[in-house]
């Protein structure tokens, strides 16, 4: 069921982009098991598309940041925790940042940014987030859902087994962030993110 969106998205993007004429009719698609059907309008997937592509475009053309650049945006605290286990990257032409912040012996945040700025950071962008804000799902071990947030698209994701929550989100109009609580509920997760300074 995770699957079904992400390349719906894909596919319908080919049967487009082989148009000339803009797609007029609907298009449904079925889970592999044919419980679950997904009806999407190709006019607003082309529309979706083409202001992803022009945001790829824009940032295949920024400088990425450097590694101590991308340090500095790491919070020092976060829910009064202190910043921890810090590991700053540049793999595959883009910047990454993680950071933990231990709470207490059961709590904790994981804080990860990746600088989707240049060709490499805007590969990152359109292979993991387009594809992450384009996945739902429901069953007895977790959900992930795409929900509206803080002006853009992001993906939510709970396991019911575990109180372990993770957001992900694009910030700054530039940085994909994901915030992983363990022992955090997602609506504390919504918080520490609204109050994260990425510019």
């Amino acid at each position: 069921m995770k699957s079904i969106l992400a390349p719906l998205l894909v596919s319908s993007l080919i049967f487009i982009a082989c148009n000339n004429e803009k797609p007029k009719d609907s298009i449904t698609d079925s889970s592999k098991d044919g419980k679950e059907q997904v009806i999407v309008d190709p006019n607003k997937v082309e529309d979706v598309i083409q202001d992803m592509q022009q945001l790829k475009e824009d940032l295949t053309k920024l400088t990425p940041l450097t590694t101590d650049e991308l340090k500095a945006k790491l919070p020092e605290q976060l829910m009064d925790a202190a910043v921890s286990d810090v590991d700053v990257n540049a793999a595959m032409g883009a910047t990454v940042a993680n950071a933990n912040y231990k709470i207490n012996d059961s709590t904790s945040l994981k804080l990860e940014i990746v600088d989707c700025a240049g060709p490499g950071g805007a590969g990152v962008f359109s292979l993991q987030y387009l594809n992450m804000i384009n996945v739902n799902s429901d069953d007895e071990v977790e959900y992930v859902k795409t929900i509206d947030f803080n002006g853009g698209r992001a993906m939510e994701n709970c396991r019911k087994n575990r109180n372990r929550c993770t957001l992900a989100f694009f910030s700054g109009n530039r940085f994909l962030v994901t915030l992983r609580g363990d022992n955090v509920g997602i609506d504390a997760l919504k918080d520490v993110a609204m109050k994260l300074n990425l510019k």
